[in-house]
Protein backbone atom coordinates (compact mmCIF):
# COMPACT_ATOMS: atom_id res chain seq x y z
CA UNK A 1 0.00 0.00 0.00
CA UNK A 2 1.14 3.48 -0.60
CA UNK A 3 1.95 5.87 2.18
CA UNK A 4 -1.01 8.11 1.29
CA UNK A 5 -3.53 5.30 1.71
CA UNK A 6 -2.03 4.32 5.07
CA UNK A 7 -2.21 7.93 6.23
CA UNK A 8 -5.85 8.22 5.18
CA UNK A 9 -6.75 5.01 7.01
CA UNK A 10 -4.90 6.07 10.16
CA UNK A 11 -6.55 9.51 10.16
CA UNK A 12 -10.00 7.97 9.61
CA UNK A 13 -9.57 5.59 12.53
CA UNK A 14 -8.23 8.38 14.74
CA UNK A 15 -11.13 10.68 13.82
CA UNK A 16 -13.66 7.92 14.58
CA UNK A 17 -12.03 7.25 17.96
CA UNK A 18 -12.07 10.94 18.89
CA UNK A 19 -15.70 11.29 17.79
CA UNK A 20 -16.74 8.24 19.82
CA UNK A 21 -14.87 9.40 22.92
CA UNK A 22 -16.41 12.87 22.61
CA UNK A 23 -19.88 11.40 22.25
CA UNK A 24 -19.42 9.17 25.33
CA UNK A 25 -18.06 12.07 27.41
CA UNK A 26 -20.97 14.29 26.37
CA UNK A 27 -23.44 11.53 27.14
CA UNK A 28 -21.92 10.97 30.59
CA UNK A 29 -21.89 14.67 31.46
CA UNK A 30 -25.39 15.32 30.13
CA UNK A 31 -26.96 12.37 31.98
CA UNK A 32 -29.61 13.45 34.46
CA UNK A 33 -28.94 10.49 36.74
CA UNK A 34 -25.23 11.20 37.15
CA UNK A 35 -22.12 10.08 35.37
CA UNK A 36 -22.51 6.44 36.45
CA UNK A 37 -25.82 6.00 34.66
CA UNK A 38 -25.58 3.00 32.33
CA UNK A 39 -22.17 1.94 33.57
CA UNK A 40 -21.82 -1.83 34.03
CA UNK A 41 -19.67 -1.24 37.13
CA UNK A 42 -22.23 1.02 38.80
CA UNK A 43 -23.34 -1.53 41.41
CA UNK A 44 -19.77 -2.52 42.23
CA UNK A 45 -18.75 1.09 42.76
CA UNK A 46 -21.71 1.69 45.06
CA UNK A 47 -20.84 -1.36 47.16
CA UNK A 48 -17.25 -0.16 47.50
CA UNK A 49 -18.39 3.32 48.58
CA UNK A 50 -20.72 1.82 51.17
CA UNK A 51 -17.85 -0.24 52.65
CA UNK A 52 -15.59 2.81 52.91
CA UNK A 53 -18.26 4.95 54.57
CA UNK A 54 -18.96 2.45 57.36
Amino acid sequence: MSETVQTIIALTITACAIAYASWRIYKALAAKNGTCNGCPLKDTCRKEKRRRNK
